[in-house]
This record gives structure tokens, sequence and C-alpha cells, in this order.
């Protein structure tokens, strides 16, 4: 099991940042190497079905995402996915406000199938790759949030 620990600042406000973060049907628009989703109801409840095609290194993968949490804590917003298919994770995104904006802070725990190791040379490309992947995903939600 590999992890990914990320965070990015977002100069809007933590409900629009939420409500953008946490939209089905807008994630491709942000999320580097999904597309659109399968099923296009907006779906923000626990226990939702969303399914997606991922790419990643050329390679299409079929997941289905499971909204698991979806809730407000305290001044903070927390929702949790569990994504199963070809590629399994657990993601876990939360929403701070900071000052006069948003910090969003992602922990997420994700197995890679086998046949992808077999497109490798080490290991730490995949880590790389994947390390790299989030950073622009952050990046996209925040020129994103910060364009509206």
């Amino acid at each position: 099991m590999f992890t990914i620990k990320k965070s990015v600042f977002i100069n809007r406000n933590i409900e629009a940042v939420y409500n953008c973060g946490t939209d089905p049907n807008r994630w491709y628009k942000w999320y580097v190497g999904l597309h659109e989703p399968k099923n296009l109801i907006v779906m923000r409840e626990i226990g939702a079905k969303i399914n997606f095609i991922y790419t990643f290194l050329k390679m299409d993968f079929l997941i289905s995402c499971e909204i698991v949490e979806n809730s407000e804590k305290g001044d903070c917003y927390v929702w949790k996915g569990k994504i199963k298919g070809a590629i399994n994770s657990h993601q876990t995104w939360t929403y701070v406000p900071e000052e006069e904006g948003t910090k969003v802070i992602v922990d997420i725990e994700y197995e890679i199938p086998e046949n992808v190791f077999e497109m490798v040379d080490d290991i730490s490309t995949i880590e790389e790759i994947q390390d790299d992947s989030m950073k622009q995903t952050l990046n996209n939600l925040k020129n994103l949030c910060e364009s509206k």
C-alpha cells in the first residue's frame, strides 16, 4: 500500500471550495487522469457510487468511487471515498478555513495493479508519478476555485 499526503491553500471561502471539491460531476475538470463520470447524477450522499475511467501511464482503468463520509466537523468539512476496481484506494479530503481562504488536505492510501509494475523499472517511479499527479490535481482545484 502506498500513501500520499498533500495540501494546498485556496484563496476562496470554505463553502465554495468544499462545494467544488465534493461535486463528482466536476472532478474530471481538476483531478489528473480522471474522465467524466459514467453515471452523471450529482450524488454527494454517503453510499453513493460513481463510476469513472482513470488514466494512469497511458492505460485506462475502470474504477468506482463510493462516498463513505461527507460531513461538517466544527468549522471544517471532511469527505471520504473508497475507490474500487482496477485501482483501489481510500481518500480523505479535509477542508479547513484558514485566514481569508481554505486549506485543502488530502490523505490517500492506494494500491497499484500488478500490470503497472511491469511498465516501470522501479516502484519509486510510480510513487513519483503519483506524487506529481496529486500536486497537479491540487493546483488544478486551486485554479478552478480561484477563477470563479
